[in-house]
């Protein structure tokens, strides 16, 4: 999954223009690209798209 793709798919709280992730703690963009790069494409973590099943 890209980083367009996976911040495309992330809850973004639009008063606080804030992320939202598991634990509804806010992520800035450089915060959540750190999860990103971290998690996401080494896969550590595995994302579903929203939507999907």
């Amino acid at each position: 999954m890209s980083w367009e793709e996976f911040r495309a798919n992330v809850y973004r709280d639009p008063e606080r223009g804030v992320y939202i992730i598991a634990d509804e703690q806010g992520l800035s963009d450089a915060e959540l690209r750190v999860v990103y790069e971290r998690y996401v494409k080494t896969g550590v973590l595995v994302v579903k798209p929203l939507g999907r099943r």
